[in-house]
């Protein structure tokens, strides 16, 4: 192995190991990863190996003060995700009238897609009130402080904040308590 330069920040995290540095001609970045539904607050810690601004290797970080070097299956198989063919890394748009034909779905730009969503936004509010948009996430974790803000920035009282772990069943029960006053029929 070749000797290790740090990059031309020279930044070090909390326990002085540097971020990211060159290694055998890659560029090595030290991280941590969290991914919904199983990973608690701290998530795998990573070093990324890059070349030409593309993923070439995903190991763990032995110095990471949780999972010292080892890895979930997510983790594992980044680079296959990040690379698959089938991944949708661009805003789709489908015609209702072609609902469940997983063909027609077709690419738009983030423009179009924010309008659309705009469009659908202001119909919404104007035929049934802002009482009628609800913020909504599936599970908890730290991003959940942010969701009343999402209800403050579209005018509405709405939100439902789930903790960690109700990632379906109880997101589908508050869904359908907003929608129809009662929780899930079973």
């Amino acid at each position: 192995m070749s000797a290790v330069k740090l990059d031309t920040l020279g930044a070090v995290n909390d326990l002085g190991k540097p971020w990211r540095y060159e290694e055998d001609g890659l560029t090595v970045t030290r991280t941590a990863v969290w991914s919904p539904p199983g990973c608690h607050p701290v998530g795998c810690g990573l070093k990324l190996y890059t070349k030409d601004n593309k993923l070439v290797r995903v190991e763990g970080d032995e110095n990471h003060p949780v999972t010292q070097g080892r890895l979930c299956v997510r983790c594992i198989t980044l680079k296959d995700y990040v690379y698959n063919p089938s991944r949708i890394i661009y805003p789709m748009k489908r015609d209702r009238k072609y609902r469940g034909q997983a063909d027609k779905w077709e690419r738009c730009t983030w423009d179009e897609a924010l309008d659309i969503i705009e469009k659908n936004y202001r119909e919404i509010t104007a035929k049934y009130g802002r009482e009628s948009i609800i913020i909504f996430a599936g599970t908890g974790r730290e991003g959940g402080t942010l969701y009343p803000y999402g209800s403050m920035m579209l005018g509405g009282p709405n939100y439902c904040y789930t903790q960690s772990g109700y990632a379906c069943y109880t997101p589908r029960l508050a869904a359908t308590a907003y929608m129809m006053g009662v929780t899930y029929p079973e």
